[in-house]
C-alpha cells in the first residue's frame, strides 16, 4: 500500500466534486452544451428585449485654417446652427 492510498483514506469525500474531478470529459461537454444553449437563447432573443438606441445628435464639424476657435464659432458654427433649427426630428 503506497502512502498516497492511506493519506486520502483519511479524508471525506464530496461525491458531485468527486465525481467531476474523476470525469473531466463529462464536465467538458456539459460545459459545452450550456454555452451552445446560451448562444442560442442569446441569438434568438426577441428585438423588445434587445432594441436599437437612436441617439438624435449630429455632429457637425466647422474648419476654418488660420481663424481662432472664437472667430469660428462666432462666423460659422453659430449662423450654421441659427439656420437649421427645427429641421430635424425628435
Amino acid at each position: 500500500m503506497s502512502a498516497l492510498e492511506n493519506f486520502t483514506g483519511k479524508f471525506k469525500h464530496f461525491r458531485p466534486t468527486t465525481w467531476a474531478v474523476t470525469n473531466k470529459t463529462s464536465i467538458y461537454l456539459v460545459m459545452l452544451f450550456l454555452s451552445i444553449i446560451g448562444v442560442t437563447e442569446f441569438v434568438t432573443l426577441p428585438k423588445e428585449q434587445f432594441p436599437d438606441i437612436v441617439i438624435p445628435y449630429i455632429y457637425v464639424q466647422t474648419p476654418y485654417v488660420g481663424n481662432s476657435p472664437k472667430d469660428i464659432e462666432n462666423l460659422v458654427t453659430k449662423p450654421i446652427e441659427k439656420t437649421n433649427k427645427g429641421h430635424y426630428r425628435r
